[in-house]
């Protein structure tokens, strides 16, 4: 979720070990990909990177980035650590058109629905893509960006945001927050991946593990990975051990849907949505199970073995 800087040697190690020890090579394109929101015409800038010895048409995914926006030490290192795999790598950047950094203090001012419209945006324009195979693109994100990707392996979050019949084939999601539980878990049917830290403190573990349950209950199908010792952030290099101290943490907040269109806050029982409008005690709900400050810290091994356990998924998804 937050804004880290960070050297990107340990993660392209990672991707050298995904691809097999070769070079990453790529071509890159950027895209423009229109779309309303919220009654403006935004502009998502979309950085397309395709493996340079492809051929044919490549499968792809799409990466979400956190709340701390796109970093090349992330967001730009899976993209080529996908490339190594022959996959392309489609990296969105939601904050910039919308003239926003972060969200690390406020989540309200890009919401995962606005980013998982974004999403599916993206993929209408990418699966029109001559050098891209459409029945072969899945969806990547980290922290806020995973949240993204949790929601997309839900038939009524897909629903709302891709108005068509668009869907991913693989969904992949690193220490997401997962604190919405809706009444309906009806999955999308592209298999979904949880990747999770055990000592995350940001957006926690217990909330993940319900949603995991709930989701394979309803007959998705789940690979649930929790890292012991893991942090929030643990695949991005750089400080081993951070902190920020105005995030805005909701590990503690679970909202859930107790009737159809009514949402309550779990520990405190007060409303906070009806019919999609918010209700009166919703600040006061949040102020609730809401805290302030957050940390997290890299983790080299640990980022070894996650990105081991993305390339098998990928490589299982895609039939590489």
């Amino acid at each position: 979720m937050r804004c880290l800087a960070g050297t990107v040697r340990g993660l392209l190690l990672a991707a050298a070990i995904a691809s097999g020890g070769q070079a990453a090579a790529q071509t890159v394109e950027t895209i423009k990909v229109e779309r309303e929101s919220h009654g403006n015409r935004l502009s998502l800038p979309v950085e397309l990177s395709l493996p340079k010895s492809s051929a044919g048409k490549v499968p792809a995914i799409i990466i979400s980035h956190g709340s701390g926006g796109v970093r090349d030490q992330r967001e730009g290192a899976y993209a080529r650590a996908f490339n190594g795999l022959g996959v392309a790598g489609v990296v969105i950047d939601s904050f910039t058109p919308r003239g926003v950094r972060t969200t690390v203090n406020d989540q309200s001012t890009v919401t995962d629905a606005d980013m998982l419209a974004d999403a599916f945006a993206v993929l209408k324009v990418i699966a029109a893509h001559p050098k891209i195979d459409p029945e072969r693109i899945g969806l990547i994100g980290f922290s806020k960006g995973g949240t993204v990707a949790i929601k997309a392996a839900l038939r009524r979050y897909r629903a709302d945001a891709a108005k068509d019949d668009a869907r991913f084939s693989l969904l992949i999601a690193l220490y997401p927050w997962c604190g919405d539980m809706p009444l309906d878990f009806s999955p999308s049917g592209a298999p979904l991946h949880m990747l999770l830290g055990g000592d995350d403190t940001y957006v926690g573990t217990a909330a993940c593990r319900e949603y995991a349950r709930k989701f394979e209950t309803a007959g998705g199908k789940l690979a649930l990975h929790v890292y012991p010792g893991a942090k929030h952030d643990w695949d991005v290099p750089g400080l081993t051990a951070w902190t920020e101290r105005r995030a805005q943490n909701s590990s503690q907040c679970i909202y859930e849907e107790v009737q159809a269109g009514k949402w309550i806050e779990r520990s405190s029982g007060l409303t906070t949505f009806v019919n999609g409008a918010p209700a009166a005690d919703l600040r006061k709900a949040r102020a609730h199970c809401r805290t302030i400050g957050a940390s997290g810290g890299y983790d080299g091994a640990i980022a070894k073995r996650s990105m081991q356990d993305i390339t098998a998924a990928v490589r299982a998804a895609f039939k590489l």
